[in-house]
């Protein structure tokens, strides 16, 4: 979560590749946390995914992110997750 709150921060105040680092390095730390992981997981890829989109204007990379991020919450069964990070990824393909 240290990570998370740090990537956040980061964003806030536009300091947009190290709050990317920050957000990978929360999505991977949530990776370590198996099966329980996988919720924070998926909101990490959403902020790294923000700030990759908004804030850095990777719409590409940001796009290639939450692709795989939507299908491993299909995967895990996580409606609410694939929904969110879906219409996140939609407004990017449309950019």
């Amino acid at each position: 979560m240290v990570h998370y709150r740090r990537a956040r921060v980061l964003a806030e105040a536009e300091r947009f590749e190290q709050a990317l680092a920050e957000a990978e390095a929360a999505v991977a730390a949530h990776e370590r946390g198996g099966e329980q992981g996988e919720i924070p997981r998926a909101e990490a890829v959403r902020i790294a995914a923000l700030i990759e989109g908004n804030g850095l204007a990777r719409f590409k990379d940001a796009v290639a992110r939450l692709t795989t991020a939507v299908a491993r919450c299909r995967a895990a069964g996580l409606p609410e997750a694939t929904h969110i990070l879906d219409a996140l990824r939609e407004d990017y393909t449309k950019r």
